[in-house]
């Protein structure tokens, strides 16, 4: 009898393993209207990775009016 429950439960955590809960992964390769949607936040990325004195600014100003 125990013999019986423990193969039982061997493959009820197979097909759960098997089965998963997991979302199928969707293929989401970016697309141009993708890319030229996020040109503007990829150019002020850029800018503040070479120039960080205005981005600086700017948050501060948002923490500022946070408060």
């Amino acid at each position: 009898m125990e013999r019986k429950i423990i193969i039982l439960l061997t493959l009820v955590l197979i097909a759960v393993g098997v089965t998963g809960c997991a979302k199928p992964k969707i293929n989401t390769v970016p697309t141009e209207m993708d890319t030229i949607g996020n040109l503007e936040a990829v150019s002020t990325v850029l800018g503040c990775m070479f120039d960080p004195a205005p981005c600086q600014e700017k948050k501060e100003l948002g923490n500022t009016e946070d408060k």
